[in-house]
């Protein structure tokens, strides 16, 4: 979907940058470009792609969130066990 709308992008920018026709022919695309816009078909899939992009975003973040709590559970736990312990007194050295 999206290597489509770069082609078509592309190539509505091609035609009016090398149109002999010039500003009719701007006007022309982006009058029907604010038609496709407009159209609900295409309204309802934006919504959709909205929905679906708001619902990865969640899920990433809740997986982002455990990572990071795991992680610093491993860091916590490796440094307990790498550091030194307090004397006591009892050791003599």
């Amino acid at each position: 979907m999206k290597g489509k709308f770069l082609f078509l992008a592309g190539t509505a920018t091609g035609f009016v940058l090398g149109s002999k026709a010039g500003r009719q022919a701007y006007d022309r695309l982006s009058a029907k470009a604010r038609r496709l816009w407009g159209d609900p078909t295409t309204q309802k899939v934006i919504s959709q792609a909205e929905t679906i992009a708001r619902d990865a975003a969640s899920v990433a973040q809740t997986k982002l969130s455990d990572l990071l709590d795991r992680t610093e559970a491993s860091v916590k736990k490796e440094e307990a066990r790498t550091s030194p312990k307090e004397d006591d007194g009892g050791h003599v050295i």
